[in-house]
């Protein structure tokens, strides 16, 4: 039979040694991830290397031949040097780390603008940062819960920005769903929208003038940034004259849409004046005051003629190098008589007066036609309001119109009449023009006796300039033309496909060159690199097609070939 007794000389132990080694592991990663995650080492994390530690000393005391053999074994004596220099390069590595944490050394590797500044951001926010008068700008990023991973990504950035601009840029992350009033308060409709909002001595956000950049772009961010620290002093002075038109005057005929954009979008200070006030000894108001960054004087209408005196004064201010908008009034004027039909009678615009024309035409080449221009097919409701869609495609102000799409509306319009010889240092753009089927009419008196605005063959024949402005480049002056008053007016401000109030606000921006002002706070980063595309010839693609297609594959099946055949011979001598 045979012996089923076991040898107990060698007893196997009642757990295995590498259990030991199991549970050291496991408890080192613990106190690893309590040293990562936690703000403090907790006792968490202590307990954890204790129980490592007493269960690598049970490994040994159980497996003392095994241990030996990590020390003085074959792996010992031919790994030992390799574990040693990466010991030492892992302890490098934090302690390098360390100290640059603890210095605030930071260099971006990924050669993007995604984590830092690029040079033209970086130079434009510390100009904000040097400037005392520039006020404090914060940054409010609406992320919501998905977008955690790009919260930590441009973190990075917004540290950059706040760290350049001397403290004067802050950010604040803003979660849409957990604060809806804030996020309706910034006008946020989508997350990773970032509100850009300029603070105030005391530290509470300029809402109204805040900026809202909706596709994230480091330049797009700091161009934001320059346009709500940006402080301009500009001012536009509307002269009251009789029968012209009012500033804040809410009715179809007024200018409060023009005058609300001006004041609450771009934080320009408009007036109301009389040129009384404006001549007076003791006036607050300066004109070609240094300390503006821009200013405009504008005539909106006005049926009587300005005083020599008055006009002297106006003269004087151009010849300054002072900016001067005029819409002109109608030599003909529409009223309603007491049974409701339409009555007409003559009138005499500011802007036709003999001495407004002599000035205009001597010293910018251009003034008004006393006539009335009519269009029978491009109108709007009557031939008396000819639409303009011809516009000059190179000049600020109408550049962005597009032809044949957008129009203006001009209500009883003079014609501009262009001196073929312009006065030295001036130069002058037709900005709107009337349709080929429009004509004009000189004699206003036989248009108020017959009624009659059927066109003649004597009538000349269209197109017609509407609109003009000029610029006098040795004194920096500029003029700008418009015929018709309505242009500016309520009524015509919100039709659709209409831009009376762009071409209106655009003139008033051109003649202060508010334009330029915030050009200068543009920035463009040069594009990388590696961004710029790639062009080839015709005859490059055909020679990289021939390399990729066939000369690559078909070569390296040939060699492939040639090392089988020369195997094949070499085993035949064999």
């Amino acid at each position: 039979m045979t012996d089923q007794t076991p040898k107990l000389t060698e007893q196997e132990a009642f757990i295995p040694p590498y259990y030991m080694l199991i549970l050291a592991l496991a408890g080192l990663l613990v106190a690893l991830a309590v040293l990562v995650t936690q703000p403090t080492f907790t006792v968490v994390g202590w307990g954890a290397l204790g129980i490592g530690g007493l269960a690598l000393v049970a490994w040994v005391l159980m497996a003392p031949d095994q241990a030996k053999a990590v020390i003085t074994g074959r792996t010992a004596r031919f790994g030992g040097t390799s574990l040693v220099v990466t010991a030492v390069f892992i302890v490098a590595l934090i302690a390098i780390y360390a100290l640059i944490r603890a210095q605030g050394w930071r260099a971006d590797l990924t050669e993007r603008d995604t984590f830092s500044l690029t040079e033209e951001s970086r130079q434009a926010i510390a100009g904000i940062g040097a400037d005392p008068n520039l006020p404090s700008v914060k940054l409010l990023a609406f992320y919501g819960a998905a977008q955690a991973g790009r919260r930590d990504q441009d973190t990075l950035l917004f540290d950059d920005y706040a760290e350049t601009s001397a403290g004067k840029i802050s950010y604040e992350f803003v979660d849409p769903e957990r604060n809806p009033q804030l996020t309706e308060l910034y006008k946020v409709t989508s997350n990773g929208q970032i509100a850009v909002v300029a603070l105030n001595e005391a530290g509470e956000p300029d809402v109204e003038n805040a900026e809202l950049v909706s596709f994230f772009s480091q330049d797009g961010l700091t161009n934001a940034i320059l346009r709500v620290a940006a402080q301009g002093d500009f001012r536009a002075y509307f002269l009251n004259v009789d029968g012209g038109l009012g500033l804040t005057d809410s009715s179809v005929s007024g200018m409060s849409l023009l005058n609300d954009s001006l004041i609450n979008s771009y934080d320009w200070k408009t007036q109301q004046v009389s040129l009384f006030e404006l001549m007076g000894e003791q006036s607050e108001i300066k004109l070609n005051d240094p300390a503006a960054d821009g200013e405009v004087l504008v005539i909106p209408g006005g049926n009587k003629p300005l005083s020599d005196d008055e006009m002297a004064f106006i003269a004087s201010y151009v010849g300054q190098g002072g900016s001067l908008v005029i819409f002109a009034s109608p030599s003909l004027q529409v009223s309603a008589t007491d049974g409701g039909e339409a009555s007409l009678s003559a009138n005499q615009p500011l802007a036709l007066t003999e001495n407004m024309s002599n000035f205009l035409y001597e010293n910018f080449g251009l003034r008004f036609r006393n006539d009335l221009v009519l269009d029978p097919t491009l109108s709007l409701q009557s031939p008396l309001r000819p639409v303009a869609v011809d516009f000059s495609s190179t000049h600020y102000i109408t550049r962005n119109f597009v032809a044949k799409q957008s129009g203006i509306v001009f209500d009883l319009p003079h014609s501009i009449e262009i001196a073929p010889t312009l006065p030295e240092n001036v130069t002058v753009d037709e900005l709107a023009r009337s349709s080929d089927a429009s004509f004009s009419k000189a004699d206003i008196q036989a248009i108020i006796n017959s009624t009659n605005i059927e066109q003649l063959e004597t009538d000349p024949k269209g197109p017609f300039v509407l609109a003009a402005a000029a610029e006098n480049t040795a004194t920096g002056a500029r003029v700008v033309l418009f015929g018709s008053a309505s242009v500016p007016s309520n009524n015509f401000a919100l039709g659709s496909g209409l831009v009376n109030l762009e071409a209106s606000f655009s003139s008033l921006v051109w003649a202060t060159r508010f334009n330029d002002f915030f050009g200068t706070v543009n920035i463009q980063s040069a594009a990388n690199a590696q961004d710029v595309p790639v062009f080839a010839t015709d005859q490059e693609l055909r020679n990289i097609n021939l390399m990729t297609l066939i000369v690559l594959p078909f070569g390296v099946l040939a060699i492939g070939f040639i090392v089988w055949w020369n195997n094949r011979e070499r085993a035949r001598t064999l």
